[in-house]
């Protein structure tokens, strides 16, 4: 059984690296992530598709452009096998890298948060976690189903619910998905959502989360974790008061 996520206490909330360090390298890059875990960040946030053959890979959009000389066509990443997407190079030199490259990356050095945005591929991403028992990881997707149905076939993973709205009702979103954290738009959580989220039994995530003013309001409510850009500054920004002294 592989084990959970770490902890994530109230009063210092995890960093987690958005696409890994993106505002160093290229997002959802290996140098991201590698740079990510030279901060010692607490987790790492990625996007994940499927190519045609079954191969998961980390990429935020669902398609790619190929030029076809001076014509560029959208291609979705389900319509290339992983020989052809391996040939691929960003704007940045980086290729696409694979899910199972960034597991075998992190191993136990952080938790993975795996956002799936593709369909239909829930029994491929729990194959994969198996194959990695090492690597503390978690699932979760604006579309609900996907964490759900992933943890249907392996129960033992951790599952989050992604939301940009704000919650009228938190229990009645939550109720019956089995989720244990709830990642929700920065900018739609006050101090009221933390405390409804924090009752109904789940860790609350903000996204994504850049400005230290902004960290620190977040902090004070007790949100659990931070997904952001720019991880070193954000722990530098709880780390330190308004005026850049040293917290007590």
């Amino acid at each position: 059984m592989p084990p959970s996520p770490r902890p994530m206490s109230i009063r210092a909330p995890a960093i987690i690296a958005h696409r890994g360090a993106s505002r160093d390298f290229r997002e959802n890059t290996m140098r991201a992530f590698q740079r990510a875990l030279e901060l010692e960040v607490d987790g790492i946030e990625l996007d994940v598709h499927a190519t045609r053959d079954g191969v998961l890979v980390v990429h935020h959009d669902a398609s790619l452009p190929m030029h076809h000389g001076e014509a560029v066509e959208r291609v979705p990443l389900v319509r290339l096998s992983a020989a052809e997407l391996a040939e691929f190079r960003l704007p940045s030199g980086d290729p696409i890298p694979t899910l199972d490259e960034i597991f075998r990356a992190v191993g136990d050095r952080a938790t993975v948060y795996v956002e799936v945005k593709a369909p239909n591929v829930e029994p491929m991403v729990a194959a994969l976690l198996d194959q990695h028992p090492e690597v503390r990881s978690a699932v979760h997707a604006f579309d609900h189903r996907i964490p759900v149905g992933v943890r249907a076939i392996r129960p033992v993973t951790m599952i989050g619910l992604l939301s940009a709205s704000y919650p009228l009702n938190v229990q009645g979103v939550i109720s019956g998905s089995g989720a244990t954290m709830f990642w929700q738009h920065a900018d739609l959580i006050d101090e009221r959502l933390v405390q409804a989220v924090h009752e109904a039994g789940l860790q609350i995530v903000a996204w994504t989360v850049n400005s230290a003013r902004h960290a620190r309001q977040l902090a004070a409510w007790g949100v659990d974790a931070l997904c952001t850009d720019v991880p070193d500054e954000i722990r530098t920004a709880l780390a330190t008061g308004p005026s850049g002294a040293e917290a007590a």
